[in-house]
């Protein structure tokens, strides 16, 4: 009997843990596969596309709207990782009535990606829960609302950093600029004791 249950122990239960672990992650991609993201909010829309370069093949991000400018890599980064490796606390039923008692019929911020091969995920996140920790969010809804409003709906609990990752002022959004500095400006020597 001992070594069944070590037997389970060893080879089922990781099986299960991982599995466990799987369900939780919201998105199932990689971040370097992104290569269009919009972050809309009631106040903004910004688009952001992968650029890469002619040598080397390095990638960086541009900011399409609202204006145009280089995007910054920190910000970008802070973002794509979260809904790359973002984990769901737990998933609770509600039904389309309910929508707006969670904030889902009027986001805080709506974040869709698109892929390299085509694919397009979605986010909405809606209010903060009541811990404070949390917000509840939609992977992937569907694009209009239900008509049924009886109709079950899955509701992800995710991390409070996506409120962050999101709600960024504009300029956060863009690269900061480099220090221009004159070349041919010398600094103008100081006189020392022995040269007067």
């Amino acid at each position: 009997m001992a070594g069944l249950v070590a037997l389970f122990e060893m080879q089922v239960s990781p099986k299960q843990e991982a599995a466990k672990e799987e369900k939780q992650k919201i998105f199932a991609f990689k971040s370097d596969r992104v290569q269009f993201f919009t972050v809309k909010t009631p106040e903004k829309i910004l688009t952001f596309e992968r650029v890469y370069a002619t040598k080397g093949g390095k990638s960086s991000w541009e900011m399409k709207l609202p204006v145009q400018a280089h995007a910054s890599q920190a910000s970008v980064d802070f973002l794509l990782d979260r809904l790359a490796t973002g984990k769901s606390d737990r998933t609770i039923n509600i039904t389309a009535a309910q929508l707006p008692e969670f904030g889902l019929d009027q986001p805080q911020a709506t974040v869709t990606v698109k892929l390299d091969n085509q694919e397009t995920h979605r986010l909405v996140l809606g209010k903060t829960d009541f811990s404070g920790r949390f917000l509840y969010a939609q992977a992937n809804p569907a694009e209009a609302p239900p008509q049924n409003l009886a109709q079950n709906l899955p509701v992800l609990l995710v991390p409070f950093d996506f409120k962050n990752a999101t709600q960024r002022p504009l300029s956060e959004w863009k690269k900061a600029e480099e220090p221009k500095t004159d070349k041919l400006q010398k600094p103008s020597p100081t006189p020392s004791p022995e040269n007067k």
